[in-house]
């Protein structure tokens, strides 16, 4: 009896590990597309910086799924415009252009916070 409930334990601890796991991967991510200079003046909390000539590479190096919602944002909104079509170009189907920085950290009701490397 006492191996049955061990047993169930761990069906029950690895069913919510992986639940878990499938909430936590539709969580945003939120992409600075701009230039390492301008992203040291400031970046949305929570937000990674990719430039936008090298997203459709570097988008590889993190573990998302093509589904995933992925904000991206830049200075106007034009380059973040430009990162959503290379990205959709490489499957990605949840991909939304925030705009500029102040526009975006609005959209997502986050600070804008001293960036560190």
């Amino acid at each position: 009896m006492h191996i049955q409930n061990l047993n169930l334990l761990k069906i029950y601890a690895l069913a919510t590990l992986l639940l878990s796991s499938i909430v936590f991967s539709d969580e945003p991510l939120i992409v600075d597309v701009r230039s390492l200079e301008e992203v040291k003046t400031g970046i949305i909390q929570d937000a990674i910086h990719i430039e936008w000539t090298q997203i459709d590479e570097e988008i590889n190096n993190i573990d998302i799924t093509k589904d995933q919602p992925i904000y991206l944002y830049c200075r106007s909104g034009n380059r973040s415009g430009k990162a959503v079509v290379m990205l959709e170009k490489i499957g990605f189907t949840n991909v939304i252009n925030a705009g500029g920085i102040d526009e975006a950290a609005k959209k997502l009701e986050k600070k804008i916070v001293k960036y560190s490397e």
